[in-house]
């Protein structure tokens, strides 16, 4: 997590990645990497999304311990162990509520290795080419966010 200000304004932003950045072996089943920042205004992030993430983790697992990892929900490991096919729709349904409900902006760099790979003749690291468009947008995002509006 980063805390990032601009002329006032206060940001969170989290990153993760999905995949290997690797080129050395490809793997055909997942020939991308992806690297995504999750930026959300301090204020909102305080005040209603975090609230709501605690709500949700309390009702279904009475604490506030577990960390909601998409592959672990996905494959039902750990505490995502649900006991039938209508409790994990119950659940997704409610996470799905709270993203669509709050604001946010997700900055995402999609790399298909297997292109890269076959143009790049330096071969450059696909984390630090994500890395890169990343931090450049996420700048832009802050500058555009400190101008005033017309």
């Amino acid at each position: 997590m980063l805390l990032v200000m601009k002329n006032g304004n206060r940001f969170i932003v989290y990153v993760d990645e999905s995949g290997d950045h690797s080129l050395e072996k490809v793997d055909e089943a997942y020939p991308i990497f992806v690297l995504a920042f999750c930026v959300f205004y301090q204020k909102n992030y305080i005040e209603k999304i975090i609230p709501a993430i605690e709500r949700l983790k309390f009702e279904k697992f009475g604490h506030d311990i577990v960390i909601l990892h998409e592959r672990e929900i996905r494959k039902e490991i750990g505490p995502f162990k649900f006991a039938n096919k209508a409790e994990k729709d119950q659940f997704l349904e409610a996470l799905t509520a709270i993203i669509e409900e709050n604001n946010f902006i997700l900055i995402s760099c999609v790399i298909d290795k297997r292109e890269l790979k076959l143009s790049s003749e330096n071969r450059e690291n696909p984390y630090h080419i994500a890395l890169g468009h990343c931090l450049e947008t996420l700048s832009d995002l802050l500058d555009e966010k400190a101008s005033p509006r017309l």
